[in-house]
């Protein structure tokens, strides 16, 4: 009777994680891209860092990633709304190597533009309509996104020089 209490629990527990654990799949990098911005918007900053690009994560630490983003949320009480993708453009290796030191020349690459409204408080609440271009690489079916990661690596020179403003 035990043991069977505990295969349903272990078989409950992965079916449970399975979500979690499996990728999703993408038809589109504009499909991906929602999706990254939509769990960033929502303050889901694991799962945006599962999707960053392997070599990214070798060099940012999940947790620093996530201390980083927290702490700018809190912060600045940051809020993303009328998130829209723009149209992905295939773009060459070269692009995303001027942009992304630590860039591996494999699978194929995009560019593309989201804009959205940002909602802050930095003496006083504002909102302010942005544009940001985002970058992209598809192996086989998956996506993975690069990002400028030396933001969060210089967190805490950032909030000295912040603290200093205010």
């Amino acid at each position: 009777m035990l043991n069977n209490k505990i295969i349903f629990l272990v078989v409950l527990l992965i079916f449970l994680a399975t979500p979690f654990v499996q990728a999703e799949s993408f038809k589109s990098p504009e499909d991906f891209t929602e999706y990254i911005y939509a769990n960033y918007a929502a303050e889901n900053f694991e799962e945006v860092y599962n999707n960053f690009a392997a070599e990214l994560k070798r060099i940012l630490a999940e947790e620093d990633y996530l201390k980083f983003q927290q702490h700018n949320f809190e912060k600045y009480e940051l809020e993303y709304t009328e998130i829209e993708v723009g149209t992905a453009e295939e773009i060459e290796f070269e692009k995303i190597k001027d942009k992304f030191d630590y860039a591996e020349d494999f699978g194929r690459y995009y560019k593309l533009q989201v804009s959205y409204l940002l909602k802050f408080n930095r003496l006083g609440q504002r909102e302010e309509r942005s544009e940001k271009d985002v970058y992209l690489r598809k192996i086989n079916d998956d996506f993975q996104i690069f990002w400028d990661y030396k933001s969060a690596l210089n967190d805490d020179q950032a909030a000295d020089r912040d603290d200093q403003d205010e």
